[in-house]
């Protein structure tokens, strides 16, 4: 697509509308999840290429709702939220189109910016409209503080990375969705099991992850799963859903041979792939609080006693994936009243320094919290402190002293 050689700007219209369509507009912008959102590597990817392309000392990402402008890439500190009308951008959004400045100074559209008037030095913009159903919900801009021009060629190459940019945020949504949709598979409903209290959570690094857990009733029992597949993002999410439908779609039977029969099933497509999962997979008696379990590859379990002392149920199981034709086996422990079971993913042992040591903080943890729901508070607050690498999921029962114990 070419643009005039004076870089003053192609018109957009006929893509878009040519206005600010005011609630259709905001209400896509919101569709995307990142307003007010942190730094994202695959948004600095763009602004730095921008940057070594141009050869201009800044280059940004931007959303614009009716009121403010919000840098989504790169984010300095004390800038990420400026008053819309003191913006360039302003003037590219309310255009929507490919705004090009070689002298702000001299540009009566701009000159009385403060970035230009209040001492920045800003010189030269470029700013060109991002889309999301055909409504402009931000910018890719370009500054410098001298008066330069862009030729055709660069503005075409600008418009490409304008795209770039753009396909950017409709994965944004893509993903937003993908989440609501990963979510929605987590249990909300307590298995109804008398004298047990279960909870969990799931804090995936991305929003989207490779995690899950879960539980349901089956007659006298309750199944009980956590499982970590390898990887993080879209991909590791997809093979999550794949895993979890395969298993709860088998017969039921022992622990075992319901990983051995997932496993089977998923055989050619984590080959395939290059993935695999750990999971720890459990059947808990209600009555006798008996737990038959197996785990292929996890390791990450631990049961608290109600004197506070803790043991690591281990499995010698290989992942799924990695299964080399060997069998399975169920292992078994008991949660006795006032015992609590926690099942988590390395997420959490990163969190505790990811030695050995870490079972010992984990399992002091769960003694001082001991109710499932607590516990799950307490992670949730290390996650919001530590900002984390890694997904983090946990998931706790507990045996009370009462009824049915």
């Amino acid at each position: 697509m070419d643009f005039p050689e004076t870089g003053d700007g192609m018109d957009r219209t006929a893509a878009s509308g040519g206005e600010d369509d005011g609630g259709d507009r905001l209400l896509a912008l919101a569709s995307l999840g990142l307003v007010g959102t942190g730094a994202e590597e695959r948004f600095d990817r763009i602004t730095r290429a921008a940057q070594e392309l141009f050869e201009v000392p800044v280059a940004a990402v931007n959303l614009l709702d009716d009121h403010y402008l919000y840098t989504k890439s790169p984010q300095f500190p004390g800038t990420a939220v400026r008053n819309r009308p003191d913006t360039f951008c302003d003037v590219t959004i309310s255009a929507d189109e490919l705004t090009v400045s070689p002298d702000t100074a001299a540009d009566p559209r701009f000159s009385d910016k403060p970035d230009v008037a209040g001492g920045r030095g800003v010189r030269f913009y470029a700013g060109r409209p991002l889309h999301v159903d055909g409504h402009p919900v931000g910018t890719l801009c370009l500054y410098d503080v001298r008066p330069r021009e862009l030729t055709r060629d660069a503005l075409n190459r600008f418009d490409e990375m304008g795209a770039w940019a753009e396909r950017e945020l409709l994965d944004s949504r893509e993903i937003e969705h993908a989440v609501t949709v990963q979510q929605a598979l987590l249990p909300t409903i307590s298995p109804a099991a008398p004298a047990y209290a279960v909870a969990a959570t799931s804090a995936p690094l991305n929003g989207l992850g490779g995690d899950f857990y879960s539980w349901r009733r089956v007659g006298e029992t309750v199944e009980l799963t956590v499982a970590d597949v390898m990887g993080k993002g879209v991909a590791a999410a997809l093979m999550a859903a794949t895993v979890r439908a395969a298993l709860y779609s088998r017969e039921p039977g022992s622990p075992a041979e319901q990983l051995e029969g997932t496993g089977r099933v998923l055989d050619q497509d984590l080959e395939a792939t290059g993935i695999f999962a750990t999971v720890f997979h459990a059947r808990l008696d209600i009555e006798t609080g008996a737990v038959a379990y197996a785990d292929a590859g996890h390791g990450l379990n631990l049961l608290v006693r109600a004197d506070g002392g803790h043991e690591q149920l281990r499995g010698s199981g290989l992942p799924l994936g990695l299964e080399l034709s060997t069998s399975r086996r169920d292992e078994h422990a008991t949660l006795e009243p006032g015992d609590t079971l926690v099942s988590f993913t390395d997420g959490l042992l990163e969190l505790h320094g990811g030695t050995l040591a870490a079972f010992e903080d984990i399992a002091r943890l769960v003694a001082e919290h001991r109710d499932p729901s607590s516990i799950v508070e307490a992670v949730k607050a290390l996650v919001a402190e530590a900002a984390p690498d890694d997904d983090v999921t946990v998931l706790a029962v507990h045996r009370t002293r009462g009824e049915g114990s």
